[in-house]
Formats: structure tokens, C-alpha cells, sequence
């Protein structure tokens, strides 16, 4: 009978230059220590045997190991659509939440669509040791005239987030453009926000183009008239709407989980309501069982608006569905040109035309400072005469 031996079996190191962690080698990439040492992976060649081939000398770093094989494999290295690429593959970036990753990703397509002078090549294709803090600070003014200033803000705080976490890794240099070097475009102080009569009429004509076919020509989805509706009754964001599921529908009412600090709280179930999560909970029904998707056990994983797919409606999807409504909207004459906003302006109809006292409103907002309230609250007092 053989003796089991005690302890933890032996594992075999990996001898690689000291300045290497083994563990963070790629795949296929190996160390040939003989002579003055060389890295190599293999390849077959045309009769079919498989070959060393050199990638790299004694000297490599990591992140050079990591180029020499992406470029072996015919993969685009040292631009920032690699170095997005390999970020948004980390740990690090599926730790955040779901609404940060698809701000990251929107940021990502931003440069893959941003244009240099050269047609064909893109901004996301320029090497990243070509970068400075002049052509950042470029690149942020083109996108505040084309996408706005918004835009502009994400991004350069997304181009900062990348290159601190590639430079830590060895994969690029140190961020070209550090805090305070770039001026960043002023925020547009446009709060559109709409007149009830302009509100009641687009909403009407939302759920009556919502009824028709989906991408029929004149139909919207159905979801556009529920958003609007439980971003207003509630003083929600955007993302707090869509982000809202069946764990927040209780029987005290609607539980508001809010962000950005905002405390939580829970609107009470009046008819209009009652009558819009009843309705978003229908079609979310009628979806699912025509795409004949399994049902969530878990409250919190169905998601209360979902898409004409069955899925989650995310910031991209939105964004283009709403941009195309409010063309549609325009067309028909239901609201003017100058009348259009957007669906975080409902947060502030909603704070508007909330009943009571500064404190109340506070309340129903979630906001934690007059300060805050003073964004969203639009209303005028009305106080009485100094003296009669």
C-alpha cells in the first residue's frame, strides 16, 4: 500500500527573470533561459509542426510581453482601444456598478467614433505614446461643441481612469494630462422643463404611439410614457428609474432608491401610480411570454421597464429611443422645437409641483441640503402682505 504523502503537493516554479511575476505572463508566452536568454511562444508553420519564434529579449517588461503576443496574434497594441479593451476585461472594472461600466462603455464608443484628421483613422487607433495634454485637451473641445458638455466631462474622467489604471499596470506611460491641466467646457444651465398642458398632451400621445406596432412607422416604445410617468410621480432620476424593479413595488407604496446621496424614499400609492407600475408590469408580462423568457424568483432581478427584446433598458437604448420620439413629437406638432427636454427634467416637474413646505419638498426629493432642492424646485412662494 502506498504512503500518502503529507502537505501540500509540490508545484513546479516557473523560472523567469526576476524582474517578471510569473503569474501575470499571457498565455503561450514562454522563457528560454539558455544563452543570454530570450522570450518566445510557438507557432506551426506551413507543413504543420510547431516552432518557436522570438518575441522578445532578455529585457522585456510585462506589459512589453503582453504587446509582443497581442501583436503575434494580429490584435491592435499601444492605442487606446487596446488599452480600453484590456481595462474593460479587468477586475477592476467589473467590480463597479452597471450604471459606471455603461458610462465606461459609451466613453469607449465616443473614441471609436471620434474622427482624427485623417478620415480613416480613428482616436481610439493614435498610439498612446502620441498623446499629450494639447491633443486631450482638443479632443475634450470637439466633443463639447458636437456631443455637449456632459459628454465631455465623462469622458476626460473616463480617459483619466484608464491611464491611471494602465500605468499601474505597466501598459502605458503616466497620464498625459493630470488633474487641472485641461479645461473642461462650462455645463449649459438649460432647464427645460416642460408646462403641465405640454406634459399631459405628450404623455397621451406617448401611450396612444406606444399602442401601435413595434417599428411601425409612427409607434414608439411603450415604455417612453411609463418613464416619464414614474420619474415625475416619484422625483426620479433617469438612472433611478430604469434601474427600478419589482423589489421596490411594496405594499406601502413605491420605494424611490436614489443616487448620488440622495436619501431613499417611498411615494404612496395614489391612483396614477398604481395605475402606471400595473401597466408597466403588463407589457413586461406580454413581453416575456411572447420571447418565452424564464421569470425571475428574485424580485430584484425584474426590472420594471423593459425593453421591446425583454431586457433591461440601458442609457444607450433610452437615449436613442427618446431622441427619435422627440423628433416624432415635433413633427406632429405636439410640442414645439424650443419645448424639447429631456427625461431628468421630469425630476424637476415633479419637485415643482410637489405640495408643502421647503422641508416637505426636501422630503419628497430625497435631497439633503436647500441647496440641492434649489436645482429641481422651480416653484415661487406665495407669502402673504408685510401688513394689511
Amino acid at each position: 500500500m502506498a504512503m500518502r504523502r503529507r502537505g501540500r503537493p509540490r508545484q513546479r516554479k516557473t523560472i523567469v527573470p526576476r524582474h517578471i511575476d510569473a503569474s501575470k505572463l499571457p498565455n503561450y508566452c514562454y522563457w528560454d533561459p539558455s544563452g543570454q536568454g530570450r522570450w518566445y511562444t510557438l507557432r506551426k508553420d506551413g507543413a504543420g509542426i510547431q516552432r518557436k519564434r522570438r518575441i522578445a529579449g532578455p529585457n522585456a517588461t510585462l506589459a512589453d510581453l503582453h504587446k509582443a503576443i497581442e501583436l503575434h496574434n494580429g490584435k491592435p497594441v499601444d492605442c487606446l482601444e487596446w488599452l480600453a479593451a484590456k481595462f474593460e476585461g479587468s477586475p477592476q472594472f467589473a467590480r463597479v456598478s452597471d450604471s459606471m461600466q455603461s458610462d465606461w462603455r459609451y466613453c469607449r464608443r465616443v473614441l471609436n467614433e471620434q474622427p482624427t484628421l485623417s478620415p480613416d483613422t480613428m482616436v481610439s487607433q493614435i498610439p498612446l505614446s502620441d498623446w499629450d495634454a494639447p491633443m486631450i485637451q482638443r479632443l475634450i473641445d470637439d466633443i463639447g461643441e458636437t456631443r455637449g458638455p456632459s459628454s465631455a466631462k465623462h469622458l476626460y474622467t473616463y480617459l483619466k481612469r484608464l491611464w491611471n489604471w494602465g500605468h499601474g499596470r505597466g501598459h502605458c506611460g503616466q497620464n498625459p494630462a493630470p488633474a487641472g491641466a485641461i479645461e473642461l467646457p462650462p455645463e449649459r444651465q438649460r432647464r427645460r422643463i416642460p408646462d403641465p398642458l405640454t406634459l399631459a398632451r405628450l404623455i397621451t400621445f406617448a401611450q396612444e404611439r406606444g399602442r401601435r406596432p413595434s417599428r411601425t412607422t409612427g409607434s414608439c416604445p411603450a415604455y417612453i410614457w411609463m418613464a416619464l410617468e414614474i420619474a415625475y410621480l416619484n422625483r426620479l432620476r433617469g438612472i433611478e428609474v430604469f434601474a427600478s424593479t419589482d423589489a421596490e413595488v411594496l405594499d406601502e407604496g413605491f420605494l424611490c432608491r436614489r443616487t448620488k446621496g440622495s436619501a431613499d424614499t417611498i411615494t404612496r400609492w395614489n391612483a396614477r401610480l398604481r395605475a402606471v407600475v400595473d401597466a408597466a408590469q403588463a407589457e413586461r408580462a406580454r413581453i416575456w411570454k411572447a420571447r418565452s423568457r424564464a421569470i425571475p424568483l428574485d424580485p430584484a432581478k425584474r426590472p420594471l421597464l423593459v425593453s421591446t427584446a425583454g431586457g433591461k433598458v440601458g442609457q444607450s437604448s433610452w437615449q436613442s429611443a427618446w431622441r427619435r420620439f422627440m423628433d416624432l413629437a415635433v413633427r406632429e406638432g405636439v410640442l414645439s422645437e424650443e419645448q424639447r427636454f429631456g427625461l431628468h427634467d421630469m425630476k424637476r416637474r415633479g419637485a415643482t409641483d410637489t405640495k408643502g413646505s421647503k422641508a416637505d419638498k426636501m422630503e419628497s426629493t430625497g435631497h439633503s441640503s436647500l441647496q440641492m432642492l434649489k436645482v429641481y424646485d422651480t416653484s415661487i412662494a406665495v407669502v402673504d402682505a408685510a401688513s394689511d
